[in-house]
Parts: C-alpha cells; structure tokens; sequence
C-alpha cells in the first residue's frame, strides 16, 4: 500500500508514460485491491471482482448488506488513492457466508505457525531442537522431541498464549538425552550480542503475539542491551510475562521495569 505522496508520484508518472505502460499500473492496482478484499474476514466469503477503469477502479459481485458493500470501496479506495474514482456495482442479494474462505483461512493459519516460531526462535530458554508447528484453522499441532518435561511445557503454555490460536495438543515427546544439547543451543544464544534496534523490533513482535499483554500499553526502549519497559499493565502476572519475554531475548543484559499495575475498572 502506497502513502499519499508515493501515490501522486505515481500518478505523475503514469500521465507521461504510454498507454500500454500506464494500463499494466491499473491492472495491478485492481490486483492489490483484489487481494485485500479477498483477505478481509468480512467480505472473503463472497464472490467480489475488482477490475481496472479509466477513473479508477469498479467492484462487482454480490454483497449482504450496505455496511459490506461501504467496507469494500473503502478497501478499494485505500489501494487506488484518493483521487480515484471507486465505482461500486455490488448488490446487496447474497447470503452471508457462513465460514471464512479457505484462502484466508490457510493465510490466518500461516500467520499463526509464523507467530509461535518466532516466538520459541527468539527466547533463550525456547529454543528447541526438533519441534514441528502445524496449524488448521488456529488448531496448532506441536510434534517433535525436547529433552525435560519442563520444556514441552512451556512451549505448549507459549502456544496457547498465541494470537491466533484456538487449542493445542501437545505430541512432542520428552527425551533426557537432548537435555546436553538443548543447553549448549541455549548457552550460544544468551552469548550472542544483538543490535538495540533488533531487540528493540524482536521484543515489540513478541509483546504483539501474547495474547495475555497489551503491548499498546507498553513503551520500550533499548540501550547497550538493556531493556527498560514503561508503561501500565493491568495485573502483576501480565507485568510478569511481559518481563519475562523481555528477559528471554538473546543480546538482553538487564530488563528494567517500570510498569505500573493499574487495574481496570
């Protein structure tokens, strides 16, 4: 998606150019508006065709209600720009769907299998060595083998705590022998020196993928490895956890916590 600026650059760009030039940018505009639309929760169960025009961009297709058919141009409005003309020819006749498409579904669960990786590959005591995520429709399926039962665990509880996820069952299988190898993974992790501004972004994406912390509420800042976190939370445990992920990032010396516990009315 294009800024208003890059977008009148591009349309400066495309007066200039010919006809075949500027025809090919349309069409990819009514791609990219198509794909957004396609992914939205509300509107990816209906059939909705989006198609270039000389002002802009028209929508066809079938919709529930006025409130869709408004989402849907405003969808297309956000790719096309402001000055494009968005000409909805979408009726109002269809049923609504009764479950999202399977293309959103398989997107949502990729997301989700994305999320619990990055979340067991950028915490220290995490780090597994064999364990398989596999999501179906925010069913996560963990397989795999760690070496105490305090691992396995700990990552089913990570899982669970997931944006995205439903319910777990948990098949990864303990094994001591692993426990020597998981430490030594573990010990190279906690002695890697990282970036501030690579904590810094690791630690905003974790905070976003618990379920259990508002990260909104939570400001970080980074320096030569230490992480001070500001901010409210609403219970000593969500403070807990927030410390804890931030604790767990490799390159972080010292968490320091300013949190205050401020509860909600």
């Amino acid at each position: 998606m294009r800024n208003g600026a890059s977008a009148a650059t591009l349309l400066l760009c495309m007066i200039s150019l010919p006809s075949t030039v500027a025809s090919a940018a349309t069409s990819e505009t009514a791609a990219k508006a198509q794909m957004l639309i396609d992914m939205n929760p509300l509107l990816a169960g209906y059939a909705i065709e989006v198609q270039a025009s000389d002002a802009g961009l028209r929508l066809d297709g079938a919709v529930a209600n006025a409130i869709e058919a408004e989402l849907a141009t405003e969808l297309a409005q956000l790719i096309a720009g402001d000055e494009a003309e968005i000409d909805s020819a979408l009726s109002l006749e269809a049923p609504m769907p009764e479950a999202s498409s399977s293309l959103l579904t398989q997107v949502q669960d990729r997301t989700t299998a994305a999320r619990l990786q990055q979340r067991l590959r950028w915490q220290v005591s995490n780090i597994p060595m064999d364990v398989r995520v596999e999501v179906e429709r925010g069913v996560v399926r963990l397989n795999g083998q760690v070496g105490t039962s305090a691992t396995k665990d700990r990552i089913a509880a990570m899982a669970e705590s997931t944006e995205g996820v439903n319910e777990v069952f948990n098949y990864i299988s303990v094994d001591p022998a692993l426990i020597a190898g998981e430490r030594e993974r573990q010990g190279r992790a906690e002695q890697q020196e990282r970036a501030d501004d690579w904590i810094k972004n690791r630690l905003r994406a974790l905070l976003q993928s618990d379920t259990t912390v508002n990260d909104r509420a939570i400001e970080i800042k980074v320096r030569e490895g230490v992480v001070t976190l500001s901010g409210s939370v609403t219970s000593a445990a969500e403070r807990s956890v927030a410390e804890t992920i931030a604790s767990e990032i490799p390159g972080v010396r010292e968490v320091d916590s300013r949190l205050i516990i401020e509860r909600l009315l």
